[in-house]
């Protein structure tokens, strides 16, 4: 194999760069002159010079998983009516599942007091007991 860019017209080329392939071993006197220099050392960075794209990527991502507020039946918000008195009349644990920023979450507790003024359930965690006011329209089951 012969080097591509090896000059052939240059009358002193020695025989045993003939057959050189790499052009970084042959002296720069037998290369080609007219050889383009190309971009020369640039760092590929494929999203960096667009960084609103990454925070555009980012939310395309997390809001694959968003889960909506499920549209309730009368009777469902009836029946989570009725859990709930049951639950704030006897103070017993009570598992509620609820809708917050595009999430469903789970919890246990003891239903503390029901504020129909502010359309609010005050409710204490079983574990660690801490106290939580969820908002009535984001009550989605109670078991």
């Amino acid at each position: 194999m012969n080097c591509h860019n090896l000059n052939p017209t240059h009358p002193l080329v020695p025989s045993y760069l003939i057959e050189e392939t790499d052009y970084r071993n042959i002296p720069a006197q037998y290369l080609e002159r007219k050889i383009p220099k190309g971009r020369g050392m640039i760092k590929w960075s494929p999203f960096a010079t667009m960084p609103q794209q990454y925070a555009d990527i980012k939310r395309q991502i997390q809001s694959q998983d968003y889960v909506y507020m499920p549209v309730l039946s009368d009777e469902q918000i009836a029946d989570i009516n009725i859990k709930l008195h049951h639950y704030s009349c006897m103070p017993s644990s009570c598992t509620i599942l609820y809708h917050e920023k595009y999430q469903l979450h789970e919890i246990d507790c003891v239903v503390e007091k029901i504020d129909e003024f502010n359309q609010e359930v005050q409710v204490r965690t079983c574990y660690d007991h801490e106290k939580i006011c969820l908002k009535f329209k984001y009550i989605v089951e109670i078991r």
